[in-house]
C-alpha cells in the first residue's frame, strides 16, 4: 500500500511536471507570436500580392502628369462652316480636338509646341471646341479651357421703313431721314456711314443730300460678315 502510494505521488510530480512545461510552452508560442507573428502574416500577404501580380509598398508606382493644351481664341461668329483650330502645348504629344464634346481631329504638336488643324464638321448655330494631349503610352491631360463660336449663314434681316424709292426731298431742309429695324449684333451703314442702333433694333438717321438724285446704299451687316444690302433713290429740289 505504501509502495502504491510512493508510486502515484512520484506519478503526480511527472504530471504537475508536464503541465507546467505545457503552459510555459503555450506562453512562449503566445510572446512569439505577438513579437513575431504579425510580421510573418504582413510578408505572407505580400508574397501572396507578388504571386498575384500586385505591387508591393517597395516597388514605386509612378503616374504621368500631362499639362493640359491652351487653344487660342476664336471668331465670336463666322459665316464658314469650317474654321482653323490653333493652340499650344508640351511638345511631342497627341493634341485631341473635340468639337461639340465629340472627337474630331488627333494632330501631333510640334517642337516649338504649337498645334492647328482646320475643322469642317461644325453646325450652323453654337460651337463648343476643346482639346486634350495624349501621350504615346496613352496617358491623357484634363480638359483644356472651352471656346466658343457661332456660325451664322443667314443674311441678316433689314427693313427699311424711310425713304420710300425714288423720294422726293423739297424746300429748304436737305436731309433725308433713313430709318428702319435689323437684327441683334448688326451693324447699318448709310452710304458708308454707320448709324446707331437703338436696344429695340430700330434706328433713324438724317442725311444731307445735294441737288439732284441721290442713291442710298444701306447695308446691315452681322457679327459672322454676312450682309443684306437695300438701296433708295431720292430726289433733292431746293
Amino acid at each position: 500500500m505504501m509502495r502504491l502510494t510512493r508510486f502515484g505521488r512520484i506519478e503526480e510530480r511527472k504530471q504537475r511536471r508536464k503541465l507546467l512545461l505545457a503552459i510555459v510552452g503555450s506562453i512562449a508560442l503566445i510572446v512569439f507570436l505577438v513579437v513575431f507573428g504579425f510580421k510573418l502574416l504582413i510578408e505572407f500577404s505580400l508574397l501572396v500580392e507578388k504571386l498575384h501580380g500586385a505591387p508591393t509598398p517597395t516597388q514605386s508606382v509612378t503616374q504621368t502628369i500631362i499639362q493640359p493644351p491652351a487653344l487660342d481664341p476664336l471668331p465670336v461668329a463666322t459665316k464658314s462652316s469650317s474654321l482653323v483650330v490653333s493652340g499650344s502645348g508640351q511638345a511631342g504629344l497627341t493634341a485631341i480636338v473635340y468639337v461639340n464634346d465629340q472627337e474630331s481631329k488627333d494632330i501631333p504638336v510640334t517642337k516649338s509646341g504649337m498645334f492647328a488643324t482646320k475643322i469642317t464638321n461644325l453646325k450652323d448655330g453654337t460651337n463648343s471646341i476643346s482639346a486634350k494631349l495624349m501621350d504615346t503610352k496613352g496617358n491623357i491631360s484634363d480638359l483644356s479651357n472651352v471656346v466658343s463660336v457661332e456660325i451664322k449663314q443667314k443674311q441678316p434681316t433689314l427693313t427699311i421703313t424711310s425713304p420710300n424709292d425714288n423720294a422726293s426731298i423739297l424746300g429748304d431742309n436737305n436731309n433725308v431721314t433713313i430709318s428702319g429695324t435689323t437684327d441683334d449684333n448688326t451693324t447699318v451703314t448709310v452710304n458708308g456711314h454707320v448709324i446707331v442702333i437703338n436696344s429695340d433694333n430700330s434706328f433713324s438717321y438724317q442725311l444731307p443730300l445735294s441737288t439732284g438724285q441721290t442713291k442710298l446704299t444701306i447695308i446691315a451687316t452681322d457679327d459672322a460678315g454676312n450682309t443684306t444690302t437695300v438701296e433708295r433713290n431720292v430726289t433733292y429740289q431746293h
